[in-house]
């Protein structure tokens, strides 16, 4: 039997998802986990993410000298770090089901998930960022060695970059410490909104229930259960042309795009 003439394929736009490195790296079970988010959302990874890789032999060096040196914070896995290496070792660059901004339009993967104009938004607000990160904290913001709050500060340019795109990270697994992207957020002075308990009114219960759904179809249940619990938070900035979202110091916005950010974040 001849095949048609006219075939049809209909396709359905994924929410946008950025995977903190935490997430991904700190956990055997980081790579199955991202890899299976594949299937019901389109998953963003950070430049830090790729710098850990590249750092990946000198980092678990350090980690083996020096147990003690991360004070509880969370660390890269080493099986995490050996599989996320064969991934990259072993997929073409047409083949990635993941996207991320690279240095230029060359070294990034967006495919048909934006326009190039998204790296240009990014270096703006990554700029911005670390001019605002200097002011806040000094240079001392930046550690030697695997920093999970310093790493967070991409989610926070790639979710505003991607127009608030859902941050997925976890509990910083310590009593009465925030997740490490609301610390992130803190460092650079900017509020997050615990949405905690969530509203059933806002529509961040029906996007908490929409996720929740697009992880079991993932088959995350028994995976996510042996994680720490995960949070979804949001980053709204200026973009890269100064139009703010909330604010009306349009001056501040043109010298400071993170001026007048806001920040959600609950429970997933």
């Amino acid at each position: 039997m001849r095949r048609p003439d006219l075939a049809l394929t209909v396709r359905q736009r994924k929410l946008a998802c950025v995977l903190d490195p935490a997430l991904a790296l700190c956990h055997a079970h980081g790579p199955l986990l991202a890899q299976r988010l594949t299937q019901v959302v389109e998953p963003w990874l950070t430049r830090s993410f790729w710098q850990v890789l590249d750092a990946s032999e000198l980092l678990l060096r350090r980690q083996a000298r020096d147990v003690a040196s991360s004070d509880g914070l969370a660390q890269p896995d080493a099986s995490a770090l050996t599989e996320w290496i064969r991934l990259r070792d072993c997929t073409d660059a047409g083949s990635w089901t993941f996207r991320w901004i690279g240095d230029c339009v060359a070294e990034s993967q967006v495919q048909d998930a934006t326009d190039v104009q998204v790296v240009e938004r990014y270096e703006t607000l990554a700029e911005a960022l670390v001019r605002r990160l200097t002011r806040e904290c000094g240079a001392a913001a930046w550690l030697h060695g695997y920093d999970p709050v310093a790493g967070a500060l991409d989610t926070l340019i790639l979710s505003a970059t991607l127009g608030g795109a859902i941050v997925l990270s976890q509990d910083a697994g310590m009593s009465n410490v925030d997740p490490w992207p609301v610390q992130a957020l803190a460092r650079i002075g900017v509020n997050a909104t615990c949405l905690q308990p969530l509203p059933a009114e806002s529509l961040f219960a029906a996007e908490r229930a929409l996720l929740r759904d697009a992880l079991a179809a993932a088959g995350l249940a028994p995976v996510l259960e042996e994680l720490p619990p995960l949070i979804v938070l949001h980053v709204v900035a200026a973009d890269g042309d100064g139009n703010a979202a909330t604010t009306s110091n349009d001056d501040a916005i043109a010298l400071d795009p993170w001026a007048g950010a806001r920040a959600w974040w609950y429970r997933a």
